[in-house]
C-alpha cells in the first residue's frame, strides 16, 4: 500500500478495530473463537479492497465478518453463547450468565439482528443494509426475538423463585 492509503487504513482500522471484536465475539461467544474470527475477517477485507482505488467500507467490513462468523458456525455446530449481557450492564453476574445463555439459544438470525442492534449499536435501517432485508422483516426479526427472550426469562425466573422457595 502507498504511504497515504496505509494511513488511511490505519485511521479505518483503529475506527473499527473495536466493532468488528464486539461483532465476532457476542455472535461466538467464545474469546478464541472471536480472536481468529476478528483477524478472518480484516485478512478478507483487504483481499476485497480495490488496489489500484481503495475505498474504506464499514458495511463491507460488517457483511465480511458475518460471512466469517456463519463459516466458523456451521464448521463449530454446538452452540456458542453470546456475550451480551455483559455489554448490556445486566445486574448481576447469574443475570449476565442466564442472558448469555438464553441468546445462545435463539435462532440464528434472530440471534444476528439483536447483536447487530444491541452489541453494535447499528439501526434497523443499517442492519436492514446489513443483512439484505427489508426494515419491516428486522423489526418483525428483533421483536420475535424479544419476545423469545422475555418469555424464556420469566419462565426461567419462575424456576428459580420455586428452587429457592423449595
Amino acid at each position: 500500500m502507498e504511504p497515504a492509503v496505509s494511513d488511511e487504513f490505519e485511521r479505518f482500522y483503529l475506527h473499527n478495530e473495536g466493532r468488528v471484536a464486539r461483532f465476532v465475539l457476542a455472535m461466538l461467544g467464545d474469546t478464541g473463537l472471536a480472536a481468529d474470527a476478528a483477524q478472518e475477517t480484516w485478512l478478507r477485507y483487504l483481499r476485497y479492497v480495490d488496489r489500484a482505488e481503495p475505498r474504506f467500507d464499514a458495511a463491507l467490513l460488517i457483511a465480511v465478518a458475518r460471512n466469517v462468523v456463519r463459516t466458523m458456525w456451521r464448521r463449530r455446530r454446538p452452540e456458542f453463547a453470546a456475550d451480551l449481557a455483559r455489554q448490556a450492564g445486566v445486574a448481576s453476574f447469574e443475570e449476565s450468565v442466564v442472558m448469555t445463555d438464553l441468546i445462545a439459544r435463539l435462532p440464528y438470525r434472530e440471534r444476528e439482528v439483536i447483536v447487530l442492534h444491541y452489541a453494535l449499536d447499528l439501526s434497523i435501517e443499517e442492519i436492514g443494509r446489513q443483512i439484505n432485508e427489508p426494515c419491516s422483516a428486522v423489526k418483525s426479526r428483533l421483536h420475535r426475538a424479544r419476545r423469545r427472550l422475555r418469555a424464556a426469562y420469566l419462565s426461567g425466573e419462575e424456576k428459580r423463585y420455586e428452587a429457592q422457595r423449595g
